[in-house]
């Protein structure tokens, strides 16, 4: 972009975690239209309608969910969404295309050390056991391009992986698990809670988290809403923030950790078997500008973005 724009600012309120914020009882209520991924990475917003924090702010949400940030953000374009939950590959990459959007709040944030619930490398017991190993074997990710093809790579680099010699597969997590089982591929980039399935058959292991090795502590979602609608509605937009953030500090403390594992099942279609297993992400609470830039840098090294784009006044600051 060219022209840079101004920060969009508002104010947070200074009530408590589950006070009342403002004049928000004497508000009419304001619909906002969600486009949601179906993934505990959408925790902060879930939460945020559990425990009424959207209706203190005067907002109902209407959620739709959708499998991908990329199919989400062209209905916002469209305007037949107010807002979406893409992960950063894809806000960029619209971005890139034109899509004149601001970021409102994050979701998941990648853990600074291991274990972390994105995408784990894992590997049959006694086959690759080091990362040069990978060298000359068939590694399966979901989508090559995607965001954990991206890390992926990163981590091959960084550990002197001539990634020229990884033959890359396409296979949907769902059905990662038996071809590894079966010899068919050498290893897996897998997600939960298909990687907590595959660690429990108790013949494999895990050669790295790709996600930590390549950009610890990088924002992977965020919630993003068109700039005009964002500048049409300032105190909206803000209200809806202000809500995310505190259904995603909900999330993150640990004696709440019950509450939102029954979230997680009754939203995401878990397995109530695997509720109390699966690793829930680590959601953040303000959009990181320089993790962004970071991970565009990423992307443009490894040629899923062609040309940096200007992230000024990108992010709605929320005081």
């Amino acid at each position: 972009m060219t022209a840079r724009r101004s920060l969009i600012t508002a104010s947070l309120a200074t009530a408590a975690l589950f006070g009342l914020s403002g004049s928000a009882s004497a508000q009419t209520v304001d619909k906002i239209r969600l486009g949601i991924l179906p993934f505990s990475e959408s925790l902060g917003a879930v939460m945020a309608d559990k425990l009424g924090y959207f209706k203190t702010e005067g907002i109902e949400v209407e959620m739709s969910k959708f499998a991908s940030g990329a199919l989400a953000l062209p209905l916002v374009q469209a305007g037949k969404l107010d807002i979406a939950f893409s992960n950063t590959v894809a806000t960029l990459q619209a971005f890139e295309q034109g899509f004149d959007g601001t970021i409102l709040a994050n979701g998941a944030i990648v853990r600074s050390q291991a274990p972390d619930s994105t995408t784990a490398l894992m590997v049959l017991k006694g086959g690759i056991k080091t990362h040069k190993d990978l060298e000359g074997k068939r590694v399966a990710v979901n989508v090559i391009n995607s965001s954990a093809w991206l890390y992926m790579v990163a981590y091959m680099d960084k550990h002197g992986v001539d990634r020229t010699k990884v033959r890359f597969v396409e296979v949907p997590f769902p059905q990662m698990n038996d071809p590894l089982l079966n010899k068919q591929i050498d290893a897996v980039g897998q997600v939960e809670p298909f990687r907590t399935i595959l660690a429990d058959t108790g013949k494999v292991d895990t050669l790295a988290y790709t996600y930590v090795e390549a950009q610890p502590n990088a924002d992977i979602t965020q919630y993003i809403a068109l700039t005009a609608w964002v500048k049409k509605n300032p105190a909206l937009a803000n209200r809806f923030a202000r809500a995310v953030i505190k259904g995603s500090e909900f999330v993150n403390v640990p004696a709440n950790e019950a509450a939102v594992r029954e979230a997680n099942v009754a939203f995401t279609g878990l397995n109530p078997a695997m509720k109390d297993r699966v690793q829930l992400p680590r959601l953040g609470t303000k959009p990181n500008d320089a993790e962004i830039k970071r991970t565009m840098d990423l992307m443009i090294k490894y040629g899923i973005m062609k040309k940096p784009v200007d992230l000024a006044g990108r992010t709605l600051v929320v005081q």
